[in-house]
């Protein structure tokens, strides 16, 4: 009889403390609202908000990453809208000084506003988003991007896009590389090449530096010599022809142009000698004498020679992409590029905002999947605990009621 009541009391024990915790734990998910998350609770359940709660953090991740590419798309829109300003200024001022009225005075005071305003998209160029990385350098986006030198501005960051992940299987550019932003192509250079054509124009004598002159008779020429050989090349055309002719030459080292120019003079008609006066050739002919399409190699810009006619009347020579009226086009053009730039941006843009509200629509949607996985069914529980409750009253009830009676309560 000792060993059966002792079991009694252990087997009651133990459900009764069971059935309390049941009772605790019901009453905790009743105060919270979300169901048990233990995966011995319901495991089917646990392993599918599980993966629900992985894909929220994914859907969060992206929702970040477009965040981020947006708002370098929009710093990178903001810079390009800057760029433009300042491209239509120097539009403006090259305008001006083309026209036949402005005076050296007024070039050079707006060649020096110039060159402020290309140090000014120097610094656009090498703007940086908020974590300090650059907009315009590619891949490389720790260095400036662009470094000015004596060869003007050049691109030192790399052609890529950088891109981030805004879905299980897209990635989005978060910006444009520096090579394509502000180069204009083989032809057109880039940005800045153009704006230091333009101020190499502005520090000419004349009013419009030239791709030709015209001399009758006789023309001097003096090139732009440097102390390092470089090799010329240009075209003459005289009373009998045309022709191409290329030439070698330094500071005090004309004679092989002279040699060069006499070599063509039965196609040409034009004869050169050194003009002891300047260093630099006369060029004479029965009838018009006409220089152009100066070249030279290297070309570090600016006037490439200066020519003078019989009555001394001086015009500079440049190559016809540096001609004003080519320099004000290529300028228009520049500006359009930018353009072009900021439409590509644009789109860019609006494709991220696209995509970001797809994003938050699958977060509304998985938010609302975790929410039905964890969220408690509150009449059911409130009829769980009821039935616990109950269970556990009459377990106890019955457990005084069994252990209040003796052995003499049986043999009566």
């Amino acid at each position: 009889m000792s060993i059966g009541t002792s079991f009694f009391h252990n087997v009651t024990t133990r459900n009764l403390s069971q059935v309390n915790e049941r009772i605790s734990d019901l009453q905790g998910q009743i105060s919270s609202g979300v169901n048990d998350p233990r995966p011995s609770a319901d495991p089917v359940r646990a392993l599918r908000l599980s993966a629900a709660k992985e894909q929220q953090e994914a859907l969060d991740r992206y929702s970040s990453n477009l965040d981020r590419a947006g708002a370098r798309l929009d710093q990178a829109d903001t810079v390009l809208s800057e760029a433009g300003n300042v491209m239509r200024r120097i539009g403006e001022l090259a305008l001006r000084a083309a026209s036949d009225t402005a005076t050296a005075t007024e070039r050079d005071s707006i060649g020096t506003e110039v060159r402020s305003l290309r140090d000014s998209l120097l610094g656009l160029a090498n703007a940086r988003d908020e974590s300090g990385r650059a907009l315009f350098g590619g891949y490389g986006t720790q260095s400036d991007p662009f470094r000015d030198g004596p060869d003007g501005v050049v691109y030192q960051g790399d052609g890529g896009q950088s891109r981030l992940q805004v879905s299980e299987s897209l990635s989005l550019p978060s910006g444009l590389s520096g090579d394509a932003v502000f180069a204009m192509g083989a032809e057109g250079g880039d940005v800045f090449a153009v704006i230091d054509d333009f101020l190499g124009s502005l520090g000419t004598a004349s009013a419009a530096p030239r791709a030709s002159v015209t001399g009758a008779g006789h023309l001097s020429v003096e090139p732009a010599l440097t102390r390092a050989p470089a090799e010329w090349a240009m075209t003459l055309e005289g009373p009998l022809g045309t022709a191409t002719v290329p030439f070698v030459a330094a500071q005090g080292a004309m004679s092989g142009a002279v040699e060069a120019i006499n070599a063509q003079t039965t196609a040409t008609g034009i004869s050169a000698a050194l003009d002891p006066e300047t260093g630099g050739l006369i060029l004479t002919a029965e009838g018009a004498v006409t220089v152009s399409n100066v070249a030279r190699q290297p070309d570090d810009g600016g006037v490439l020679m200066v020519a003078r006619d019989a009555e001394g009347v001086t015009q500079a020579l440049v190559p016809h992409a540096r001609t004003r009226d080519a320099v004000i086009d290529r300028l228009r053009g520049a500006s359009e590029h930018l353009i072009d730039q900021r439409t590509q941006l644009g789109a860019l843009s609006a494709d991220a905002a696209r995509h970001s509200d797809m994003i938050d629509n699958r977060k509304l949607a998985m938010s609302k999947a975790v929410s039905g996985l964890e969220d408690l069914d509150l009449a059911n529980a409130l009829t769980r605990l009821q039935q616990s409750m109950l269970t556990r009253d009459a377990t106890q009830q019955a457990y005084v009621r069994i252990t209040q009676q003796s052995l003499f309560d049986f043999l009566r």
